[in-house]
């Protein structure tokens, strides 16, 4: 059974992800009332949510607890998963696997993973979920012959690490291409937004450790939950190379 600690963080949490950035869910007296808890409880609860950027606080008469929606960001320099780079930032990361199939692969889908006419792919699609939220909506295709199985196994988690310990495979790199869409009518439906809202349409192709492309997938990410920040690599005049590339996805609050 949860802690009281825990229970109360996913009951704010709840409430967090049922309202919209900017929205003040009730001073830190009301707060302790609605969740029938201490006020030193409520604090704590409140700090780790701070931190992990759910939530803010204003002082002041019109101040409080307002809702800020997170801050994830996502290390272009390393092939991970979603639910990788939001657990390691204090998220709950969650999925919902709405659609799987075998299926014969379209032109576009023969290129990207460097298959024959006539082949067949493994098509997943699944809502990434932040904190219960729906973050993104993922579509990924890989060959069918070199992952025999994989539909009967769990696919909620982590893709990566499962073709990972279930057929050896190492992820190698990814070329990405990111550029902004709207939503039509049943993306916006699957994310809990308005049709033609902005979304972020990331396009990858995930090579192994041999140079082989094993994933083609397209992801759509919330616009409203997120912006893009880019550090790119830099030779300088003397050649020198900076730090990694970067993408943050963070929240609008405007």
């Amino acid at each position: 059974m949860a802690s009281h600690s825990e229970q109360l963080r996913r009951r704010i949490v709840a409430d967090v992800n049922a309202g919209d950035p900017g929205a003040k869910l009730g001073s830190e007296r009301e707060l302790a009332e609605r969740y029938g808890t201490s006020r030193t409880s409520l604090r704590q609860v409140l700090a780790a949510l701070e931190e992990a950027g759910l939530v803010h606080r204003v002082i002041g008469r019109a101040g409080g607890i307002f809702i800020s929606h997170g801050q994830v960001e996502r290390n272009l320099s390393d092939v991970v998963g979603v639910p990788a780079f939001l657990a390691s930032q204090g998220y709950v990361a969650g999925s919902r696997v709405l659609s799987t199939k075998i299926g014969v692969a379209d032109q576009t889908t023969r290129q990207a993973l460097q298959i024959g006419p006539g082949d067949y792919v493994v098509d997943i699609t699944r809502v990434r979920l932040a904190d219960g939220s729906p973050i993104s909506l993922e579509h990924a295709q890989l060959p069918a012959d070199r992952f025999p199985g994989l539909l009967e196994q769990q696919l909620g988690g982590s893709l990566y690490e499962l073709l990972e310990s279930q057929y050896g495979l190492v992820n190698g790199r990814a070329m990405e291409r990111i550029e902004a869409v709207n939503a039509t009518d049943e993306e916006a439906s699957l994310l809990g937004i308005e049709p033609q809202s902005a979304l972020l349409l990331i396009t990858r192709v995930t090579h192994d450790q041999h140079g082989t492309p094993y994933e083609f997938s397209r992801d759509l990410f919330r616009g409203d939950r997120t912006a893009l920040a880019v550090t790119a690599q830099g030779r300088g005049l003397t050649g020198a190379k900076s730090g990694p590339a970067t993408i943050t996805l963070q929240s609008q609050t405007g």
